[in-house]
This record gives structure tokens, sequence and C-alpha cells, in this order.
């Protein structure tokens, strides 16, 4: 990672996943019972500034481990508390839009417990436009979806099952682009500042509005809408 300048935030992050077993260090009551976590590794993208201190767009990793328990009374989201780490309001992004989906697709995530590592040292990272792609993972993840190779997404959820605008765009891109990456899925609402980029050779960029949409670009199947009536709260979600 020579590309963060010291005590580096990252900035706008977007992701994609690898289906491969990811080993870590979980809290005591996960390490009783890891045999029954699914865990994944998510590659995403996001910016930072350079060491001449210009914005740049940035690659790195991030490790989701996922299982649901019965009898459990409320959505449990932890985080590690190193080596890499999350800002407060990262935190309650992400489990806001993790809530948010589980609502488009009629789901009650009271029963699931997600652990999130970010294992670069001294970093932390910042925003909410990772909160899209960690919500869409983890739904993949209770329904046994796999997130298809070499695609990518940036953008937040909102209360309502939209995604939401970000900023940063054309850097992720360039970076996508860099690593190969053949389709980013951005979302449609965007910043008047990200309107001006290119489309990269290979490249495959698929604006979205709904979680619904996304869900069927990343995983290549349709969202199973469980159960509409539930009403889920945001409210509900353990704050770390």
């Amino acid at each position: 990672m020579n590309k963060f300048v010291k005590a580096a935030f990252i900035h706008g992050v977007l992701a994609w996943t690898v289906p491969v077993v990811w080993f870590c260090s979980l809290p005591q009551s996960v390490e009783a019972e890891q045999f029954f976590w699914q865990q994944q590794t998510v590659t995403f993208l996001g910016t930072t500034l350079d060491q001449n201190r210009q914005p740049t767009g940035i690659v790195a990793k991030l490790g989701i481990s996922f299982r649901k328990q019965e009898l459990q009374e409320a959505l449990n989201v932890s985080f590690a508390s190193g080596p890499g780490k999350f800002s407060p309001f990262t935190q309650v992004a992400i489990q806001s839009g993790i809530v948010a989906a589980a609502r488009v697709a009629g789901l009650d995530p009271k029963t699931w417990n997600i652990f999130l590592k970010f294992p670069n040292p001294g970093v932390t990272i910042h925003g909410d436009s990772l909160t899209a792609m960690v919500s869409l993972v983890v739904l993949a993840m209770a329904n046994d979806n796999a997130i298809l190779l070499s695609r990518v997404m940036t953008g937040n959820v909102t209360r309502d099952g939209h995604i939401g605008a970000v900023g940063g765009i054309s850097l992720k891109i360039q970076a996508a682009s860099v690593e190969h990456i053949r389709r980013v899925i951005i979302p449609e609402e965007r910043f008047p500042e990200d309107n001006d980029w290119q489309t990269p050779f290979l490249m495959q960029i698929s604006p979205v509005n709904t979680v619904v949409q996304a869900y069927q670009i990343l995983t290549g199947a349709n969202l199973p809408i469980v159960d509409k009536t539930i009403g889920l709260m945001a409210e509900n979600v353990n704050e770390k």
C-alpha cells in the first residue's frame, strides 16, 4: 500500500468480492463457533491522497464474516479494532445500509452476526460509499448467492432502498481500470463534479438506482423478496 501517505484516510470506497476463505482473529464468541461462519474477502477501491497530497484512487481489501444465530434479538455488527480501522460515521453508515437492504428483501436481520476487519495498519476508512457493497455482500451471503467475479460497486444505501450518490467516481474508475476490473456499478444519481469521466477500454459502467438492480448485476440472480410486510427500523441496529 505504498500509495498511502502516513495516517492516510480512505474515502469513497467501492468493492468487489472473491469467494475465498478468509482467516482472521474473530471475537471470542465467534471463535467458539467459527465453523458456522461464512467468510469472504472483499477487494475495494477508494480515494486517498498520494505523496504529493493529490487525490488518487487506491485498492485495498476488507474481510467480512457472516453467521445467523437463532433466538438472537438484534442485528449484531462488529468491527475489528485493528490493524486498520473504521471511523464511527462509517460504522453507523454500514449498519444502517445493512438494515435498509434487508428491508428491501423483506428479511429481518435480527439473527445476523456480521464481523468486518480491515487489515491495513494505520489506515482509517471514512465516508459511506463502501456501505452499498458491504450491504449487498451481506444480503448475498444471507441468500447463499455469490458475487460475480470482477464486478465492483460504489454508493450508499438510503433508508428507502435506493443507491445514493458518492464522490470520487472518476478516480475509482481509474483505479478499477488499473486492476483490470471489468464492470463497475455506480449510482444513477451523481454529484455534478463526478459527471466528467470516460469509460476505460474493455470496462462496462452500470448506473443503478435501487438495491434490487444492484443485486441482480452483482450476483446474476434476482433478489428473493421474502416478506414485504416486515417493518425493520434502523434504530434496532446495535451501535458498536
